[in-house]
């Protein structure tokens, strides 16, 4: 009763406001892309259309898997960590997407390497749920937390996983998970003209 806001005081029952732009961006669209704002991980996914996002998910609403694999790679990735901005107690990455997604320079990919991004970027979005949906103690972080470990090398450097970490690997087939997110990062890198790995 007072609350300032008249749309919060008089319609309290209501979770927010509605987002005029994000519904019609939207509309026709079976799927779309999102992250969370803040993540240890910056992980991006399809989320079914029928999902209304709360304020926590960025939207970028597009529905091909093209744009979902320039966003997973490792070039995006990196320059959301530099363009955006940190919070909490982990430091954790903040994705920003006026200055993370909406200055990012997509590459002037051919249709052959549009398609294998593409590819890939399915195949990675259908791993995950796959897994996920056959095993409820998993998580998107736990899965990444391993990759993550396993990527740095630190398994190979002496320090083995966890038992727990053990059965997220195996459970969650991290190996196979990080072999398509390899080879995802390698087709971003050669649709951009690098033939470097990041």
């Amino acid at each position: 009763d007072h609350n300032k806001r008249a749309s919060y005081r008089d319609l309290w029952w209501i979770f927010g406001e509605p987002r005029k732009d994000l519904r019609p961006a939207l509309a026709g669209q079976s799927r779309y892309i999102a992250t969370v704002e803040t993540a240890k991980h910056r992980v991006f996914q399809f989320l079914d259309a029928s999902i209304a996002p709360d304020n926590k998910l960025i939207v970028i609403a597009l529905d091909d898997a093209y744009s979902l694999g320039l966003l997973s790679s490792r070039v995006h990735v990196a320059w959301a960590i530099a363009s955006g901005s940190w919070l909490g107690v982990g430091n954790d990455s903040v994705y920003v997407k006026s200055r993370c997604f909406e200055t990012f320079p997509f590459p002037v990919a051919t249709p052959t390497q549009q398609a294998r991004i593409r590819d890939l970027a399915e195949q990675i979005d259908a791993h995950r749920k796959r897994v996920l949906a056959a095993h409820d103690e998993l998580t998107l972080t736990g899965l990444y937390n391993v990759l993550t470990k396993v990527g740095a090398g630190d398994t190979a450097n002496g320090t083995p996983l966890s038992s727990k970490e053990r059965l997220i690997h195996e459970k969650g087939l991290v190996a196979v998970l990080k072999s398509l997110h390899d080879e995802l990062d390698a087709a971003v890198l050669d649709a951009y003209g690098w033939h470097d790995r990041p």
